[in-house]
């Protein structure tokens, strides 16, 4: 033996020597020789070890050659001698030292990527995987290595450094522990790497380092694993999930750290793969079930006695065990600071999870939400304001968790008090319905009545009115009143014949203050709802309510402004009772005639006019639906709501009040609902109005005017007043037939020959008042040689009617202007006629 490593060592000397010569091509043939003479002979194990030193001392030192062919030569001998070798914990001595100055330096002296590779995998991985615990005298020189390598340029160095980081850990925990730290700033700087392997490699180091070294870094690490979750990558979530299971179950210092690690498991609950949910609910209910064998003597009566579930309990969701559930009650607190401040996070995905995570945390807190219902409230109000539709949705299933858990004395005072300190926000509204949804009616008890007598209070229910300016907020929070009853609707079917009045206030209410086509159409969902619930319809609704409604505005009325909401109410109430304002005349006529009063703002007065002639325009089915409307109620509605406002006062407001006060007239006499005597007189008293109308600046109102002319005229006949009526009207009518719009021209003719039906023929003293047939004859004479033949041909007509009162007197008038017409026809027409 002694001869045969002499021998060999003698034949060695003069290769070895050639790995100090100065040229590099003498250098490779030494390292090439050294292989031949030693690997390649197969000496064996325990002479290659008896002779290592003298090996690969010289062969480490070409490590540092200038020839990458022969550093690659020298690595690959010292990686063969490691193989072969019995105990190559003996080399650690000189092979991890000078591995330490190749590569754990500030600036790595190796520059080949595929090197420090080919080192990493073949020399270092080999020392730590044979050694055992030996390697633990280096330990200091390994950190230092892989501190830099696992922020290798090269993707492949950093994987494999993280995982020899890892075997390190596992090799020798009670010495790593110490040095665990320092590798800590190294992987986190690689944690976010753009390779997803890396990324992985990275985490799965890192549960190893933290495990078998110092627990304290989980503070450190915490934050850049959490971003994990939002990974691209759903092997990386994978990843990052089971370590933090795994940490659940076996990381020594895991009590200290629960409350950072149950946030993280439950988010993978809410992944967007089925695999990484039921991976992470595995390890969550493992987690739960050791919790319960270690905390036995604390949790005996529980384990013994199992707690029901609530009746209210999630259809369809499986509940955690004792175990899952404890841990999270006694974590909540710690919990609860953080979910609000990221609700709040500028980066969507974190307010998504967040409220994906809040509603896990509920659904195990069950009632100890109790405890914590105040920043609980502050969370929900965050989240449910989110411009995110998912991060709403999630808020309010955690509501409904509040309804289903905690006793509604607690969350009313909490919710009926969010309602107040934040007026005009739709939140709190939101979040008492899904609380509601979530709750049952037996549970709510008289909480209901409380709840609704907040929801119908002005403050509350008409508030949109108080800031007009913030029109853009008006959707969101009728929306959310609008869900306040159907919640209240959905969840109280039995009592809903008690509340209806409350709810039918709310919606019409709602009905009156939104200008937004969705919500109207909530709006008829919510009433058809609340009627379907009580078996009726919708019409029956409004029979059962409008009387109630209308009583509590009695005390009001009479103050109403353009701005009172309940004139808005009263409006929309009235718009669409139908048959039902048929019921309640008695308490509609003197809201009208109060409003309707010239004192009253124009703006006002508009808004009921406009009310007042869609009625008019449909009294079957509105004012005279019983058949009660008579003729004093006609009397009332002209002479009292309709005359005054005709009165000429300067200003456009002014001018479209009288515009749509006429049309208001024209409606109700177009009703059929006056009668001849009734008619005569008012005709008699509305005169002067009426002429000055037909004198108005506005055209609409002068061709109204004209229309309700005529038919006055037909609703009088020859009931009307010669000298009080007849006599005084027909110069303006002639006024008219000069009109700049030949509309109205046309339409006075009408009105002209409505007008000489008026006359009793057989009784009229022609000889008495022949002056004004020849003033009316010689006027409507002229217009008949108009320019334009339809006015003549109008005017023609007009004379045949007329003229039966004098054909003489007409007959005077039409020689007196024949010869002066463009065209005799129409003259000839007459005289032929009416000799």
């Amino acid at each position: 033996g002694v001869e045969t490593t002499d021998s060999v060592r003698k034949l060695l000397q003069r290769h070895v020597n050639c790995l100090s010569d100065e040229s590099k091509i003498t250098r490779k043939r030494g390292l090439l020789d050294l292989r031949k003479e030693t690997i390649d002979r197969h000496l064996g194990g325990t002479l290659l070890q008896e002779i290592s030193v003298e090996v690969l001392k010289p062969t480490l030192k070409c490590l540092s050659d200038t020839s990458e062919k022969n550093r690659e030569l020298a690595t690959m001998l010292i990686a063969n001698y490691i193989e072969v070798i019995p105990s190559p914990e003996d080399t650690l001595a000189y092979i991890i030292p000078t591995l330490a100055q190749r590569l754990g330096q500030q600036e790595i002296a190796e520059q080949s990527e595929e090197l420090r590779l080919l080192i990493l995998q073949t020399i270092l991985f080999p020392c730590v995987e044979l050694s055992g615990k030996n390697i633990a005298g280096y330990l200091d020189e390994m950190i230092q290595i892989l501190q830099r390598l696992i922020i290798d340029p090269y993707a492949e160095v950093r994987k494999v450094s993280c995982k020899l980081a890892g075997i390190l850990a596992r090799s020798i925990p009670e010495y790593f522990h110490m040095q665990s730290e320092s590798l800590i700033q190294s992987l986190m700087m690689s944690i976010t790497h753009q390779h997803s392997k890396v990324r992985i490699a990275v985490i799965e180091a890192t549960a190893d380092v933290i495990q078998f070294g110092n627990g304290k870094s989980v503070d450190d690490v915490i934050s850049h694993l959490a971003q994990r979750f939002f990974d691209q990558s759903s092997q990386v979530r994978m990843s990052v999930t089971r370590i933090i299971g795994r940490w659940l179950l076996e990381l020594p210092d895991r009590y200290s750290f629960f409350y950072k690690f149950i946030p993280l498991i439950l988010t993978s609950f809410s992944d967007e793969m089925p695999d990484i949910r039921i991976e992470a609910r595995r390890l969550w209910h493992e987690a739960g079930k050791l919790y319960e064998q270690e905390n036995e003597g604390d949790l005996k009566d529980k384990l013994d006695f199992v707690q029901p579930p609530s009746a209210l309990y999630p259809v369809g969701v499986e509940r955690p065990c004792l175990g899952c559930r404890e841990l999270v009650h006694r974590n909540l607190s710690k919990l609860t600071t953080a979910i609000i401040r990221d609700l709040g996070d500028w980066v969507q995905d974190t307010r998504v999870k967040t409220s994906q995570l809040l509603f896990e945390l509920l659904l195990h807190a069950e009632e100890y939400i109790t405890q914590h219902m105040q920043p609980l409230v502050q969370a929900l109000l965050r989240a449910c304001s989110d411009e995110d539709g998912v991060v709403v949705q999630s808020a309010l299933k955690c509501c409904n968790l509040i309804g289903a858990f905690v006793k509604p004395e607690i969350f009313c005072k909490f919710l009926l008090q969010a309602v107040s300190l934040h007026p005009l926000s739709a939140q709190p509204l939101m979040i008492i319905a899904a609380v509601i949804e979530g709750c049952s009616d037996d549970v709510l008890g008289d909480k209901l009545t409380e709840i609704l007598t907040l929801l119908v209070d002005p403050d509350v229910c008409q508030a949109s009115e108080k800031a007009r300016k913030l029109i853009f907020l008006f959707s969101e929070y009728h929306h959310a009143l609008l869900s306040c009853v159907d919640a209240i609707n959905k969840t109280c079917p039995n009592r809903c014949h008690v509340i209806s009045l409350q709810l039918f206030t709310i919606v019409i209410t709602v009905i009156a203050l939104s200008n937004s086509e969705q919500i109207l159409v909530q709006c008829d969902e919510s009433m058809n709802h609340i009627a379907e619930t009580l078996a009726v319809s919708v019409q029956d609704l409004y029979v059962r309510h409008t009387r109630e409604v209308l009583d509590s505005m009695s005390s009001s009325y009479q103050e109403w402004t353009m701005y009172s909401v309940e004139q808005k109410i009263f409006d929309s109430l009235i718009s669409r009772a139908g048959p039902v304002v048929g019921e309640v005349l008695e308490q509609v006529m003197p809201m009208l005639t109060v409003n309707l009063n010239p004192q009253k703002e124009p703006e006002l007065r508009l808004r009921f006019f406009t009310l007042l002639s869609k009625l008019l325009m449909d009294t079957k089915h509105t004012l005279d639906s019983k058949q009660e409307f008579s003729s004093e109620h006609a009397e009332t509605i002209i002479t009292k709501m309709i005359g005054p406002n005709l009165v000429w006062k300067a200003g456009r407001t002014s001018a479209a009040v009288r515009t749509i006060a006429i049309a208001t007239l024209w409606a109700l006499l177009r009703s059929g609902l006056l009668v001849q005597d009734v008619g005569c007189r008012l005709l008699g008293e509305l005169l002067p109005q009426l002429k000055s109308a037909l004198d108005d600046d506005v055209k609409s109102t002068r061709l109204t005017t004209a229309k309700v002319l005529t038919r006055f005229f037909h609703i009088c006949g020859d009931a009307t007043n010669v000298d009080e009526v007849l006599h005084k009207i027909y110069i303006e009518l002639l006024k008219r037939l000069d009109d700049a719009s030949d509309e109205i021209r046309i339409a006075i003719t009408k009105t002209w020959k409505q007008y000489f039906t008026c006359f009793k023929v057989h009784e009229y003293d022609r000889s008495l008042y022949k002056a004004h047939l020849e003033a009316m004859y010689s006027g409507l004479l002229v217009h008949m040689d108009d320019p334009d033949t339809n006015i003549q041909v109008a005017v023609r007509d007009v004379l045949m009617e007329g003229g039966v009162l004098s054909p003489n007197i007409l007959l005077a008038e039409v020689s007196k202007v024949r010869s002066k017409h463009r065209t005799t026809a129409y003259c000839d027409h007459l005289t032929k006629h009416f000799e």
